[in-house]
């Protein structure tokens, strides 16, 4: 604007230098004050920037030694790889392919305003804000989760939209829209939960899904993706067992692993289940120390139970049964029968116990029932027969005072 402006001006400058016999005096009163309608036309047209494509960002943002250097000494690479944003969901499976500037909206050309965070960090959580113009939904969802509490706490180490889903190169997350690497969720937890993230990848679930397997639980099976609730609370304990069972009460899916139901059925069954299922129920927010399913199998670190190093493993057992119960002895955990229903072929004994009692209950009740019944029709014949004898002797005592009141009737009428 400022180069513009300075030759307009040297112009009239040359026009003035210009002999005077040229214009009359009348001539300069038109011509002056279209200069300066010029003059004052022009800045207002170089106003209107043209929307800024991808294109232009490249001609800078492509250079593999382009950094900054933030307030906090970090040093920010700036450079962005064009083949990475084309292949996103952004723009590839867009049907709206967004810009730069849809994201870097602060942006309205060159130069840059200065940079609004003293530090990396500070600023992805402040882009993370961005992703909700968008996905609203998922935003809304994302408020209540432990990830956003921590981030309104102010500890900004916090997962934010780019620390799961990436920036530029962000993939499908829905399956039913493009392909999901189901592992690459786990490595993405993993990028801050690498513990819990190790566990998994070493128990069946996670061997299960190294070798292909499309049903096993990730991490958002148990932690909703954007709705991720406190794992350590009452309310989520309580609950757990349910989460277990969306798969293992799932006759067609245990089916194909060769796993029966009743891993959830008799849980529930149990004294522990029981207790459990009525806390979840009438006091979902109560602490209970009742034990559930991670209690006995491990949270993250799930193994089988013919693992050596399996906590529901027999050898195991006990040690795994003291952390509630610390004076169990040997013989505690022989009570327990793995998840099995009593059978012939498993626990005869049992099985013998259980049938004995669903003899002798059934025939003790039938029998006492019985002796009520004919205790109760007895003495309903003996009151009835009472009643009639109690009649007959009413009416024979009536019998001869009828027969003198009808004689003296008769004597009167003589």
């Amino acid at each position: 604007m400022s180069r513009e402006c300075n030759l307009n001006v040297q112009g009239v400058m040359k026009i003035k230098d210009w002999p005077l016999s040229i214009f009359s005096l009348q001539s300069l009163v038109f011509i002056l004050p279209l200069i300066c309608l010029i003059l004052f036309a022009t800045p207002t047209f170089a106003q209107e920037d043209p929307t800024i494509t991808n294109d232009q960002c490249m001609l800078c943002h492509s250079d593999p030694d382009l950094t900054m250097v933030l307030p906090s000494n970090e040093v920010l690479p700036l450079t962005a790889e064009s083949d990475t944003l084309a292949h996103s969901v952004h723009v590839a499976g867009a049907e709206e392919p967004l810009n730069c500037v849809d994201c870097h909206n602060d942006k309205t050309g060159y130069p840059h305003a200065p940079f609004p965070s003293n530090d990396y960090r500070s600023w992805q959580v402040q882009m993370s804000l961005v992703c909700g113009n968008c996905h609203e939904d998922q935003a809304v969802e994302q408020q209540d989760s432990m990830h956003s509490r921590y981030l309104a706490a102010g500890r900004i180490e916090a997962a934010t939209c780019a620390d799961c889903h990436g920036s530029h190169e962000t993939d499908w997350a829905d399956p039913e829209k493009g392909p999901v690497g189901r592992m690459a969720q786990v490595d993405a937890c993993g990028s801050c939960h690498s513990t819990i993230a190790d566990e998994y990848k070493e128990s069946i679930h996670g061997q299960t899904l190294a070798d292909g397997s499309d049903d096993v639980p990730t991490c958002s099976s148990c932690h909703p993706a954007h709705h991720i609730e406190d794992p350590q609370s009452a309310e989520f304990r309580l609950k757990s067992p349910e989460l277990c069972g969306d798969c293992h009460a799932d006759d067609a899916m245990m089916s194909h692993y060769e796993i029966s139901t009743d891993v959830f059925d008799t849980y529930v069954s149990d004294f522990h289940g029981t207790t459990v299922q009525i806390f979840e129920s009438i006091q979902p927010g109560e602490f209970t120390n009742k034990a559930v399913c991670s209690d006995c199998h491990g949270a993250h670190h799930i193994l089988p139970a013919t693992d050596e190093n399996s906590s529901v493993m027999k050898a195991n057992l006990t040690e795994t049964c003291q952390r509630c119960h610390p004076d169990a002895g040997e013989n505690f955990a022989d009570s327990w029968m793995g998840h099995y229903r009593a059978s012939w072929e498993h626990f005869p004994l049992v099985t013998a116990v259980e049938w004995f009692y669903r003899l002798v209950i059934p025939i003790t009740i039938g029998f006492f029932v019985s002796y009520i019944g004919l205790d109760v029709a007895r003495t309903w014949l003996d009151r009835s027969r009472q009643r009639k004898e109690y009649r007959r002797a009413r009416r024979k005592e009536e019998s001869p005072e009828q027969e003198a009141s009808e004689l003296e009737g008769g004597e009167r009428n003589e």
